[in-house]
């Protein structure tokens, strides 16, 4: 019985944590006019440029068809643009437009920011905790 109320802890823990960052984060992506799925793909994008939407799919966990529609409505809105491999035109790359890449680092720096200023509140034995703590929980999770 004690495993299981372990279990449980974890996962609520794990829950509380995972709605605090989504809580900091959408705020941030209100302000940018993005939804919290968008604003994950639009920093992804950001963070590691142009990339297929497989790939894309995969780091963010979402289908192939769900990444596209959300790609979809950003492209609508000027945000990101679609090319072709020149090739394989089978494949379509994803990027923020040219005209938001500036902005976008800036605002996606500061999401960044707000996150490392968290981290710095922690030692630096709390933190190699918390990283051998997650390691081993996905480890074992992928059993």
């Amino acid at each position: 019985m004690s495993e299981m109320s372990n279990g449980i802890k974890i996962f609520k823990s794990l829950k509380r944590i995972g709605h605090m960052i989504k809580q900091s984060m959408g705020q941030q992506f209100n302000e940018m006019n993005l939804t919290g799925p968008q604003g994950m793909m639009m920093g992804i994008l950001s963070h590691d440029g142009e990339m297929k939407i497989s790939d894309l799919s995969e780091k963010i966990g979402l289908s192939n068809s769900t990444v596209s529609g959300i790609i979809d409505r950003l492209e609508k809105q000027g945000l990101v643009e679609r090319t072709r491999s020149t090739d394989d035109r089978r494949v379509v790359y994803v990027n923020i437009s040219t005209e938001l890449q500036r902005n976008c680092k800036e605002n996606f720096c500061k999401i960044e920011k707000t996150f490392e200023d968290i981290m710095t509140k922690a030692t630096a034995e709390e933190i190699d905790t918390i990283l051998k703590g997650l390691d081993t929980l996905e480890r074992l999770m992928d059993k």
